[in-house]
């Protein structure tokens, strides 16, 4: 059992979803009222409002989207964050790569009627999360209305990085190293951030403790690497495909960017950009790689100005 504590507002929403391969945790903003309701389901409180689905990165977990989650449910929206398998609280026993994760995101819209012909979603993914994003909705685009892609695409300009393959197949001896080394733990997270000792108190002690719970998990280890070398592959091979199921995806797009990204510069999206000339984009002014964490009420803001068009 994963004792990983979720941020204390996300906590009435959790749920998980049993699946081939393990056990899905996610949060649902109907979860609430349908405890209040004493029912099995809560699927009135949703008609005709598409629901949002919020993806996380490679190493985060649900909890990336405690600031934005509530914003975006109060707009209307159902808002789903889920683990992806291996990370988080979703323990995983069977094969864990973006395959995967595609596949996790597509039966947890089905099993929880979050979308259909119909009705469909946003998805809202961070990083790998936007990738992700991209791939669920290449394979059922009558599932997926618009996509929000946040610090990530496919494909990215430029070559792949090489510390990336490298760390697929040499870092697991530099990340069991932070199980003894908590403050190096800690220290890992800066690049990921405009400013990480700006943010407040609360947010600086809850991420301390989440980084050092990652790092002394298996379960999250495996998920880490096993989702880093997938992602290597696509990079390396499926890039093409990628470009041209973009091109061909009917939906609405926005990408948002931090301005002091350094993980995934902005410059990367130039590629992105070209073949999809539609795709809006928003800068968040001194946010990094994950400008919903950093600057919430800008990022939520520009959500929920490209959702009610979008959708």
């Amino acid at each position: 059992m994963n004792s990983m504590k979720p941020w204390p507002s996300l906590a009435p929403y959790g749920k998980t979803l049993a699946m081939p391969g393990g056990e899905l945790f996610y949060y649902d903003s109907d979860a609430a009222s349908e405890r209040d309701a004493g029912s099995a389901g809560n699927a009135d409180s949703a008609i005709g409002k598409p629901a949002a689905v919020l993806i996380h990165g490679l190493g985060d977990e649900a909890d990336t989207w405690r600031h934005v989650f509530a914003q975006i449910a109060a707009a209307g929206y159902r808002v789903i964050a889920p683990d992806l398998p291996g990370f988080g609280r979703s323990v995983w026993k069977g094969k864990i790569s973006i395959r995967v994760h595609r596949k996790a995101i597509l039966r947890l819209l089905a099993e929880t009627g979050a979308a259909s012909a119909d009705n469909p979603a946003a998805l809202i993914g961070s990083s790998l999360g936007a990738g992700i994003a991209q791939l669920a909705a290449a394979r059922r685009p009558d599932l997926v209305k618009s996509l929000v892609l946040i610090g990530g695409c496919v494909p990215l300009a430029g070559k792949v990085e090489k510390g990336m393959l490298l760390m697929g197949f040499f870092g697991r001896r530099w990340y069991r190293a932070f199980r003894a080394n908590h403050e190096g733990a800690w220290k890992s997270l800066y690049p990921y951030y405009g400013d990480l000792d700006a943010m407040s108190a609360e947010d600086r002690e809850f991420l301390r403790q989440r980084v050092i719970a990652r790092v002394e998990s298996d379960n999250q280890e495996r998920g880490y690497f096993s989702s880093l070398r997938s992602t290597n592959a696509f990079f390396l091979f499926g890039m093409r495909a990628a470009a041209q199921k973009i091109k061909t995806f009917t939906g609405n797009i926005l990408l948002i960017w931090g301005e002091r990204d350094n993980i995934v510069p902005q410059q990367k999206t130039a590629l992105f950009r070209s073949l999809r000339p539609d795709a809006r984009f928003a800068l968040i002014p001194g946010a990094g790689h994950l400008p919903h964490q950093e600057k919430p009420a800008e990022t939520a803001a520009e959500m929920l100005r490209f959702l009610p068009e979008a959708t």
